[in-house]
């Protein structure tokens, strides 16, 4: 997992119970793996800043990876300049 490995991303883990936690280096976001059937399995949660609300997204069992992925990544990627056009299918691409 590259927030893990190269980002510096901890985590918790406990062998007996079947789940996943990172937290950021700043200790404001963090993710959550907990496989249940019934649903959420991933959660991914940020503290507010004066500027900025908290916020979370959460993804069931049949969220293609990759939109997790995009998720993930947006975390550590530089934000896009404020004068390129957003486009919000880029990801899905």
């Amino acid at each position: 997992m590259p927030l893990h490995r190269a980002c510096g991303w901890r985590h918790g883990d406990d062998s007996l119970v079947p789940r996943v936690v990172l937290s950021s280096p700043d200790h404001k976001a963090l993710l959550h793996l907990w496989p249940d059937p019934a649903g959420q399995w991933w959660t991914l949660s940020h503290a507010g800043e004066t500027e900025q609300p908290a916020w979370y997204a959460s993804f069931g069992a049949r969220t293609p990876v990759e939109l997790i992925a995009a998720a993930t990544d947006a975390l550590i990627d530089p934000a896009p300049p404020t004068d390129a056009p957003f486009d919000p299918y880029e990801s899905l691409r």
